[in-house]
C-alpha cells in the first residue's frame, strides 16, 4: 500500500500537469489527520477558466476525479471551490492545506472571498437573527 505522503506528492504532480488548475486544496479527514485506511481524499480546485455551460461546469471536477482515481488507484472526490456551498468552502479554507498553487494572488482572493462571505452572510445573520 502506498503511504499517504507519496499519494499527496502524486496528487501535486497531477495538479501541476493540468493547465486549468490555479489552486488545489486538500480538506476533510486527510487534511485534519483524522483519516483511517479507507478514507478518501477530498480535493477542491480553483480552475483557471470559467466554463459557461452549467452541465460542463458541474461535470468538470467529476471527470477530473475519475481520471485521477484511475491514475492513482485511490478513492478521491474533487469539487470546484467556486461551485461549493458557503459552509463547504469555509471548511476547505479553514482546513488550510494548499497542495498546489500556480497563482498565489488567486489563492488569496479565493480565500478572502470565502472568509468575507462567511462573515457577512453567516456570522452576521447568526449574531442578529439567531
Amino acid at each position: 500500500m502506498i503511504k499517504q505522503e507519496q499519494i499527496i506528492e502524486n496528487i501535486k504532480l497531477l495538479a501541476a500537469s493540468e493547465p486549468d488548475i490555479d489552486v488545489l486544496w486538500l480538506y476533510g479527514s486527510r487534511a485534519r489527520s483524522q483519516a483511517h485506511n479507507n478514507s478518501d481524499y477530498d480535493l477542491a480546485i480553483a480552475f483557471k477558466n470559467y466554463i459557461k455551460d452549467p452541465v460542463e461546469r458541474r461535470l468538470n471536477p467529476e471527470l477530473l476525479a475519475l481520471k485521477w482515481q484511475k491514475q492513482l488507484g485511490i478513492t478521491l472526490s474533487i469539487i470546484d471551490i467556486n461551485q461549493a456551498s458557503l459552509p463547504m468552502a469555509y471548511t476547505i479554507v479553514q482546513d488550510n492545506v494548499t497542495l498546489y498553487c500556480a497563482n498565489d494572488y488567486r489563492r488569496m482572493v479565493e480565500e478572502q472571498r470565502i472568509m468575507s462571505k462567511w462573515e457577512l452572510d453567516h456570522l452576521h445573520h447568526r449574531k442578529y437573527y439567531a
